[in-house]
């Protein structure tokens, strides 16, 4: 009997010691679980009922001396891209791009200013592609969060994080902007991309891409990865003093949107001239979507439902009075 009672004490020692490092590990996950949400709630996903983004840029300068050009940068080189939908009537687009522009700072990121084109009485810039490349991309989340397809103003980080609008979600918008700028892409990518201008005998202007060599830098074999890229025309500034919201100046200006077939080839394309002055680039825009297994959760937390089976566990574990 005594060896037993011994038996019994040691048991419910360990009883009683599980519980509480369960509690403890539930207490650390709840925390990272709430950092996480009021982080997200400063913005809103990108892409509505789709799981993508955009993994970067190259840019190669298209001035009247251009005749040969070309770039190769690995993924780690490759420039992070801020989109805004904007126009040159637009007040409240003063105020997020300046707030944009204190949360860059010296940062390299590659902008790039789309205009409201259909319908619009003043803006000169947009086109039908530029257009159709924001609401073919952005156009369901921007709808479900603010009822139309394109507003002025809206600013989309790495083709994943949207923020509309003014208010902000924090103390300012130059910290949600920040924060959001800091969180970067959901996915890490590893390998080269490659664009390049040549000029032909003809005078024609000939874009040459290759991005086969990126892929996903993580060993979960469930997911599949598709790779879009765009070809985009920008104009570094544009000169507008008709422009009502007093700018005058407008920067890193989208004349044009071409999404290319296919990873790798080449194109004649007669690029878009500039607004005024010689400063258009071309920049290859690449996008990712992801298809597989859905996830509701992090990897590093455990899920709702596996939260509430560990509660019940801990109550069912805890030594009852009876047992005492």
């Amino acid at each position: 009997m005594t060896r037993k009672h011994s038996i019994s004490q040691y048991a419910g020692t360990n009883v009683r010691v599980t519980p509480f490092l369960l509690v403890a590990l539930l207490l650390t996950a709840t925390t990272q679980v709430i950092a996480t949400s009021e982080q997200s709630s400063m913005w809103a996903d990108a892409r509505r009922g789709a799981d993508g983004g955009v993994l970067g840029a190259l840019e190669i300068p298209l001035t009247n001396e251009t005749t040969d050009s070309e770039t190769l940068l690995n993924y780690s080189e490759m420039t992070p891209v801020v989109e805004v939908y904007t126009a040159t009537w637009c007040f409240n687009c003063v105020t997020t791009e300046q707030a944009l522009d204190e949360a860059i700072g010296d940062s390299d990121i590659m902008r790039i200013h789309y205009h409201r084109h259909r319908s619009e009485p003043e803006d000169p810039f947009g086109n039908n592609a530029t257009e159709h490349r924001w609401e073919s991309t952005y156009g369901d989340a921007s709808t479900a969060e603010a009822g139309l397809s394109r507003v002025a103003p809206s600013t989309v980080f790495d083709g994943e994080r949207m923020h509309l609008g003014t208010s902000s979600s924090s103390s300012t918008l130059t910290n949600d902007y920040s924060t959001s700028l800091a969180t970067g892409s959901s996915w890490n990518f590893i390998g080269t991309a490659q664009l390049s201008v040549s000029v032909t005998e003809s005078g024609e202007t000939k874009f040459s891409w290759n991005i086969t060599d990126l892929s996903v830098d993580d060993d979960d074999v469930h997911w599949t990865f598709t790779l879009t890229p765009w070809l985009l025309f920008v104009e570094d500034s544009a000169s507008f003093p008709d422009g009502s919201n007093g700018v005058e100046d407008y920067l890193h200006v989208l004349h044009d949107a071409i999404e290319l077939d296919g990873l790798e080839g080449s194109m004649i394309v007669e690029s878009p001239p500039a607004w005024d002055g010689d400063d258009v680039s071309v920049v290859l825009l690449i996008d990712w979507s992801k298809r597989g297994p859905s996830v509701c959760c992090s990897p590093f937390l455990p899920a709702p439902g596996v939260v509430a089976v560990l509660l019940c566990f801990l109550v069912a574990s805890l030594p009852s009075r009876r047992e005492r």
